[in-house]
C-alpha cells in the first residue's frame, strides 16, 4: 500500500513538472553591474561563497584577460580549488584553464615575494573559464551569459520603380534597352558610370548615359547646348536593336566640299546653311 501510494505522489509530482510553466533565464549582468554586484557579493558579511565564485567565473568569462589583473578576484576564483570537483570542475584540474589561473596567481605571489626574479606572463591560452564552470555559475545564479541573438532587421518591399533594374544594368544588351525604353531613369550617377566601364565608352550602353544626362539636365551632352533636339549618336539599325527609337535626330553630318562647291551644314530643322571658302 505504502509503495503504492509513494508511486502515485511520484507520478503526480513528474505531472505538475512537466504541467508548470518554464521561468525564463536572464541574462547574467556585464559592465558596470556586474563589477557591483561582484563587488558587493565579495564585501556582504555574512555572504554566499558560491554565489561570489559565480559572479567571478561570469567576470571571467565577460572581461577575459582583465581578470588576470586583480590578484585579489584571482584569489576568489582560487577558491574553487577545493574542495576537489567544485565550481563544475574535475577532480583532476591538470589541463584545465582553471589550473593556468592558479599557476599564474602562484607565480605572481612568488615574484612580487622575491622569490623570483622575473614576472610571470599572463595564460594566453586561458582566456576564459572552462565549460564546466560557466555551466556551475550560471546555473548557481540563474542566469545565461549567451546573448540573444539580434533581431533580424525588417524586410521592406523592394520599390516597384525598380524591379528588374540592376538585373537589366548588370547583363547590358536587348534586357537593359528593354528596361531603359520602359523607363528611361537610371538610379544614380555611379550606374551611369559603371555602364561605360563595363561595356565600354563606345558601347550601345554607355551611349545611353548621354540620353540619360540629356533627360535629367536639358543639356546636350554633345554640344553643351540646351536645344530640345537631342542629337544622338546611335540608331537601332546601326546597332542591331529591333525595339525601335522613337523621338531621335541623326547627328548632323558634314558633307566634304569637292572644288568650287559650297559647304553645306543641315540645321537640323529641314534647311541647309551654306558658305564658300
Amino acid at each position: 500500500m505504502k509503495s503504492l501510494i509513494k508511486f502515485v505522489l511520484a507520478s503526480i509530482g513528474a505531472f505538475l513538472a512537466l504541467s508548470l510553466p518554464a521561468h525564463a533565464q536572464g541574462t547574467c549582468p556585464k559592465g558596470r553591474e556586474l563589477v557591483n554586484t561582484l563587488v558587493t557579493s565579495i564585501n556582504a558579511i555574512p555572504g554566499d561563497s558560491n554565489k561570489t565564485k559565480a559572479y567571478a567565473i561570469v567576470y571571467w568569462k565577460r572581461a577575459t584577460y582583465q581578470v588576470y589583473e586583480n590578484v585579489n578576484l584571482l584569489g576568489v576564483l582560487n577558491g574553487c580549488s577545493y574542495p576537489k570537483g567544485n565550481c563544475g570542475l574535475p577532480d583532476d584540474l591538470s589541463g584545465t584553464r582553471f589550473q593556468q589561473l592558479v599557476d599564474y596567481q602562484d607565480a605572481v605571489y612568488a615574484f612580487r615575494n622575491g622569490k623570483t626574479s622575473s614576472e610571470p606572463r599572463v595564460p594566453m591560452s586561458a582566456p576564459f573559464p572552462d565549460d564546466g564552470m560557466l555551466e556551475w555559475a550560471e546555473g548557481v545564479l540563474g542566469c545565461t551569459t549567451s546573448e540573444p541573438a539580434p533581431a533580424a532587421p525588417p524586410q521592406t518591399a523592394p520599390d516597384p520603380k525598380w524591379v528588374g533594374y540592376d538585373a537589366a544594368r548588370q547583363a547590358g544588351g536587348d534586357q537593359f534597352y528593354q528596361w531603359w525604353r520602359k523607363n528611361f531613369e537610371m538610379r544614380r550617377t555611379a550606374d551611369a558610370f559603371e555602364l561605360c566601364r563595363t561595356f565600354g565608352s563606345s558601347s550601345y550602353e554607355c551611349s545611353l548615359v548621354a540620353e540619360w544626362t540629356y533627360l535629367n539636365s536639358g543639356r546636350n551632352p554633345y554640344t553643351g547646348g540646351t536645344t530640345q533636339t537631342f542629337n544622338g549618336t546611335y540608331s537601332d539599325q546601326d546597332r542591331g536593336y529591333n525595339a525601335g527609337y522613337e523621338g531621335t535626330v541623326p547627328k548632323p553630318t558634314y558633307t566634304p566640299p569637292t572644288s568650287n562647291e559650297p559647304r553645306c551644314y543641315d540645321q537640323g530643322d529641314g534647311t541647309e546653311k551654306c558658305f564658300y571658302d
